[in-house]
């Protein structure tokens, strides 16, 4: 762990630096101290100086991280300078534009002050755009100063990482090891004897400025206190069964309580003892120390915290109570062990002469972590707690968390190797890593489950902050909230952002390196006269959405506020409705471009693009959008019309952008492309009218009185309150056929789905009146068919066979 803190230590430092670099030159007053030559001179001598250090054969990745300051550092006040030179530019374009002869003008006429000015601001603009092209010279050379220190920064973590030493195994490290460790001992024991006469005396006495420190003590107690306090009053009871809120409430403020303050406490404890000067070797134990006893402190708080092994009631995370105990105790026992011998590692082998030191300490380490590391890897120690018949995975994480915990033990022992055939940098890096990145995932899940389960919490419906919110939004009060979803997909993307970048930095990647990737990727790249970056598709993404619901604000207020208000037949309505639908997209698409940071006056090329993406895969979707904006506007169709089309019969409920939506007479729904009603015939029964005529057949015996059957036709049709009285009813007397009189009726009704009652009716009453005026004889129906016939109902009612009435019908003599 000693490489990759003190990699973390000098990138958080020089991120500090480079910020406050910044700041600083912000904040200069704009003339510079020096005439630009000088600066330009003075930027170039330690460019050259930076150069000439990198030839050297020896550099240590701390002294190349100090040499990438120094060049970050030139840059950075190049930069400035070069955008002071170029807004000096522009002022003096803006001033000298007015003073340019224009063609077709006389120059003889001007005045010798217009002429003076003019040269004058001239000057100036060469002078300036001098400047800019020096500091655009000098910006160039230190990025190729800082690629070639990045790349040879990489190389020396990579060669000190695979130096091969000694074996611990040969007998010239045990012969060596007796002398080096007395020496080690010796310049500890000197070390400590200086600090403390000196550092720590001045210390005591007083003589330092400690009122930074004296602040964050005080943040640090009020912490503390405040802490107490919320454990007291919402911190876990035993006089009641917690509720999942109550345990994600509790385990947040054990990490205050826990994780924080004693993390502040320490590291208040460590500037305070780094701020006393300790000598050599003490001023590297001492933040080492200080790193390591943190790391303790957070597997502890974040073990009591989350596996609660002393609370099962209070568990956040589903591990069974045998597996939170044995994980609890397997963890900590490894952090005890492995930072005392990791911290005696590093205090008997810092310096000059301690092969044979590091050969053993390394070998002895990686058995110390590897026997401690193993129990916390093992099936003992995942084991899910799971409800009966539940058929999520009997362990924590499932098979790929298996799998990884076999890579994981693999990695750890193959540290072990890595220390008997003498690569004792890379046994030590190896489970150092290892350990930091386990750490690193195991807060960053913490996070997410607590930040997830606060805010599920704090929107809520029974909850103080839930209502409010409510009340704000004007919802009911038992509606659901989606809100908090969104601010934890940003908490993840900030916490996955900052994942990517500690992963990579513990296990030796240069963080500059990332960093510059990461700038990359939002300052992009410029293709043509467009720049594509992520930083712009985040801005064209954030404006699309915004766009997007200021759109279904103004659609859904005019839907549900304005059009109810405007007497309008409801297909217009829903057109209306449809159409701002439309413009609401194509707004959003229009505002989501412009942020893109696309020319609208080369747009042309983007349709051309566009027009090529249509016509080799979209242009199905393409020719049901077009079709749905023909159909609003021709509106062949509209919602609420009976058709068919396709196959398909019923009526139109909405006109969506590509499909239109059928409902048919079974209340099934059926989603049509709209370009199916532009390339098939479809049937409108009501395109232009309503109503709708009713037919019925009749057949009635030869011997029937045409005049009467007429008249019975009629008086039906005419006593039905839903029949139209214009146009009148018709009665036709087709034709004499071989089984009697055949006759249509033809009645007209207001509402086309009236159809279905009507017929009913008419058929009913005319039935009727058949019957009374004996024009039908019911006793013509023999009287075994009847019975037959009763028979076969009743059967199919209960859902039997009717074998018996079938048996019957069939031995009965045939009419």
């Amino acid at each position: 762990m000693r490489f990759s803190s003190r990699l973390a230590w000098s990138s958080l430092a020089g991120l500090a630096l480079l910020l406050s670099g910044v700041v600083a030159f912000a904040q200069s007053t704009p003339a510079p101290q020096r005439p630009f030559s000088q600066l330009v001179d003075l930027w170039t001598r330690q460019l050259d100086r930076v150069a000439t250090r990198t030839e050297q054969a020896v550099l240590l990745p701390a002294e190349i991280d100090a040499l990438r300051e120094q060049v970050a550092g030139v840059r950075t006040a190049a930069a400035a300078a070069a955008a002071l030179a170029r807004n000096d530019l522009v002022d003096i374009k803006k001033l000298l534009a007015p003073l340019e002869i224009k063609p077709g003008t006389d120059a003889a006429s001007e005045s010798d002050a217009v002429k003076a000015d003019r040269e004058r601001l001239s000057e100036q603009a060469s002078v300036s755009e001098g400047r800019v092209k020096q500091c655009e010279v000098v910006i160039a050379r230190a990025d190729q100063l800082l690629e070639h220190l990045t790349k040879l920064r990489g190389e020396v973590v990579l060669q000190n990482l695979l130096r091969r030493n000694t074996s611990p195994l040969s007998g010239q490290v045990w012969s060596n090891i007796g002398p080096e460790l007395t020496a080690s001992v010796h310049a500890l024991s000197a070390a400590m004897a200086a600090w403390n006469r000196g550092g720590l005396a001045a210390l005591r006495s007083g003589g330092q400025d400690l009122t930074p420190l004296a602040a964050w003590a005080a943040l640090t107690i009020a912490l503390w206190w405040a802490g107490r306090w919320l454990r007291r009053r919402f911190g876990r009871r035993h006089d009641h069964e917690p509720t999942h809120r109550d345990r994600t409430i509790a385990t947040a403020i054990d990490g205050i309580g826990l994780v924080l303050v004693p993390i502040l406490a320490v590291w208040l404890i460590g500037k305070l003892l780094a701020a006393s000067a300790p000598p050599s070797p003490l001023d590297v134990l001492v933040p080492e120390f200080t790193l390591r006893l943190i790391v303790l402190l957070l597997v502890f708080g974040m073990t009591a915290a989350g596996l609660a092994p002393a609370h099962p009631a209070w568990r956040i995370l589903p591990f069974t109570d045998s597996s939170a105990h044995y994980l609890s105790h397997a963890l900590r026992r490894l952090m005890v062990a492995g930072f005392t011998a990791d911290l005696i590692y590093v205090a008997l082998s810092h310096g000059n002469g301690r092969e044979a030191v590091a050969a053993v300490g390394s070998l002895v380490l990686a058995i110390v972590v590897g026997l401690f590391a193993l129990p916390t890897l093992g099936n003992k120690a995942w084991h899910a707690a799971r409800p009966e018949g539940s058929e999520l995975p009997p362990m924590i994480g499932g098979t790929w968390w298996s799998i990884a915990r076999l890579v994981l033990s693999a990695g750890v022992l193959s540290s072990i190797g890595f220390a008997l055939a003498g690569y004792a940098a890379l046994a030590t890096h190896l489970h150092s890593s290892i350990a930091a990145t386990c750490l690193l995932i195991a807060i960053g899940l913490l996070l997410h489950r607590l930040i997830a389960d606060l805010l599920d919490a704090a929107a809520a419906a029974d909850t103080p902050t839930g209502r409010w919110v409510r009340h704000r939004l004007g919802l009911p009060a038992d509606s659901t909230l989606r809100g908090q979803l969104i601010l934890l997909l940003l908490f993840d993307a900030i916490l996955v952002a900052l994942l990517a970048l500690a992963i990579p930095a513990t296990w030796g990647v240069d963080t500059d390196a990332i960093l510059q990737g990461f700038g990359q990727l939002l300052r992009g790249v410029r293709v043509g006269g467009v720049t594509i970056s992520l930083g712009n598709i985040g801005m064209a993404i954030l404006a699309f959405g915004v766009c997007m619901l200021i759109a279904r604000l103004i659609r859904s207020i005019v839907r549900d506020r304005v059009l109810p208000t405007i007497d309008a037949q409801l297909p217009l309505r829903q057109s209306i409705d449809a159409g701002l639908n439309y413009a609401g997209v194509l707004v959003a698409i229009l505002v989501g471009v412009g942020a893109l940071g696309v020319d609208f006056t080369n747009l042309a090329i983007v349709l051309g693009a566009l027009s090529v993406g249509i016509g080799l895969g979209l242009q199905n979707i393409a020719n049901n959008v077009i079709s749905g904006v023909i159909l609003l506007m021709e509106r062949p169709i509209k919602a609420g019309d009976w058709v068919i089309v396709n196959g398909h019969e019923g009526f139109v409920r909405r006109i969506n952008i590509r499909a239109t939506e059928i409902e048919t007479f079974q209340r099934t729904h059926v989603i049509v492309p709209n370009s199916m009603f532009l390339q098939n015939p479809v049937i409108n029964r009501t395109y232009s009218d309503t109503s709708s005529r009713v037919e019925i057949q009749i057949t009635v015996p030869v011997a029937t009185d045409v005049t009467a059957m007429e008249a019975i036709l009629r008086e039906a049709a005419l006593g039905h309150p839903r029949v139209l009285r214009v146009p009148s009813p018709i009665v036709r007397f087709v034709r004499v056929g071989t089984a009697g009189l055949d006759f249509e009726l033809f009645v007209f009704v207001a509402r086309l789905e009236d159809r279905l009652v009507v017929g009913n009716d008419l058929n009913r009453a005319i039935l009727a009146q058949l019957l009374e005026r004996k024009v039908i004889d019911p006793g013509a129906v023999p009287e075994y068919r009847i019975r037959d016939l009763d028979r076969l109902g009743a059967a199919l009612r209960r859902g039997g066979p009717a074998t018996e009435g079938t048996n019957d019908a069939a031995a009965a003599p045939k009419d």
